[in-house]
C-alpha cells in the first residue's frame, strides 16, 4: 500500500494533459522521445520534462535500444485501485476498509499488495498459488495474436523484475505463453488485471 506522499506524487504526475497523453501513446507501444515530440507537437525539452515527472512517479519505463531510448507506460503501476491509492492503509483508526467483493479478488489483491512495490515486483513469489496470480497478470502485458521475439519478452518482463529468465520460463511452463523457434505468443486465458 502506498504512503500518502507516494500517492500524492502519482496523482501530481497524472495532473497534466500532456502526461496523460504520453501514457496513452506508450501504453501498448514503446516509443522514442523524438516520436513522442512529433505526435504531441511539443519541444524535446517539454516532452523530456513530462517523461521525467512520470518516471519519478514510477509510471514510465525507459529502455535503450540502439541509438534510441524507448519509453513505455509502466502498466503495473496502475494495478492498485483508486480507492487503495487515495485511502492509504486500512488499519488507520476511523479509516473505511474497502475490500474486493469475492474471496478470489481479495486473495489476488493481497498478493499484489504484498509483491508489487512502485509498479515492480519486489520478489517472485515462492508459493505456487501466489506465483500463478502474478504470472497470469504478467501474461496480460502481451497482446494476443502477436509474435514477440525473445529480446522483447525479456524487455517487458525485465521492467517488472530483473530475473526475467525465471519469469519467461514460468510463463511458458504454466502455458500462458507459447515458444516456438525463439518466438513467443500469448495464450488466451480468463486472467484479469489486479485491482
Amino acid at each position: 500500500m502506498s504512503s500518502p506522499e507516494e500517492a500524492a506524487t502519482l496523482f501530481k504526475a497524472l495532473a497534466h494533459p500532456a502526461r496523460v497523453l504520453l501514457l496513452r501513446l506508450t501504453w501498448t507501444t514503446a516509443r522514442s522521445g523524438e516520436e513522442l515530440c512529433g505526435l504531441l507537437s511539443l519541444s524535446a525539452a517539454t516532452v523530456s520534462h513530462h517523461l521525467s515527472q512520470l518516471d519519478n512517479a514510477g509510471l514510465m519505463t525507459a529502455e535503450q535500444r540502439g541509438h534510441h531510448r524507448l519509453y513505455r507506460a509502466h502498466r503495473a503501476a496502475f494495478s492498485p485501485t483508486l480507492a487503495e491509492l487515495a485511502l492509504a492503509k486500512p488499519d488507520v483508526p476511523g479509516q473505511p476498509k474497502l475490500t474486493p467483493q469475492s474471496e478470489d479478488e481479495r486473495y489476488r489483491a493481497k498478493v499484489f499488495t504484498t509483491f508489487l512495490k512502485g509498479g515492480k515486483l519486489s520478489t517472485i513469489p515462492a508459493q505456487r498459488k501466489k506465483r500463478d496470480v502474478v504470472l497470469e497478470w504478467l501474461a496480460t502485458e502481451f497482446e494476443p495474436g502477436r509474435d514477440y521475439p525473445e529480446r522483447e519478452v525479456n524487455a517487458v518482463l525485465g521492467a517488472y523484475h530483473p530475473d526475467f529468465f525465471t519469469l519467461r520460463r514460468e510463463l511458458v511452463g504454466r502455458g500462458l505463453l507459447t515458444r516456438e523457434k525463439g518466438v513467443y505468443r500469448r495464450v488466451e486465458t480468463g486472467a484479469s488485471t489486479p485491482g
